[in-house]
């Protein structure tokens, strides 16, 4: 995931990632990853809800129904697809250009859906 991307669109079903790695994000990554603008879908709960009125207007936040231990994060050239399954994490880097493109239209569609 590029960190140096001008934005970041993340769907962010998982609610158990916190058993598979631990502080690991919030260490290494959350510094930079809270200065982008990002747009996050998240699973509607009342944590989650309280979560989003900390945002700004650069940091937006919509909620979906329904929880899976799956990330979705789309940067400017990238998608990253993760899994928290605890047995076997895993993750899934693409930087083919096509396939960026169409994660980005289907994140549109799905954003403006649940708007």
């Amino acid at each position: 995931m590029s960190l140096e991307s001008s934005s970041l669109y993340i769907v962010c079903l998982a609610e158990e990632y916190k058993q598979v790695i631990g502080n690991f994000f919030e260490v290494k990554f959350a510094h930079k990853y809270y200065k982008k603008a990002t747009r996050e879908i998240l699973p509607d709960s009342p944590d989650n809800r309280e979560y989003a009125k900390k945002k700004d207007a650069q940091n937006q936040v919509r909620f979906i129904n329904g929880q899976s231990e799956l990330d979705l994060l789309i940067s400017d050239d990238k998608v990253t697809l993760i899994s928290f399954n605890q047995e076997s994490p895993y993750a899934v880097v693409i930087s083919d250009k096509t396939l960026v493109q169409g994660f980005k239209n289907q994140y549109e569609a799905l954003w403006e859906k649940i708007s």
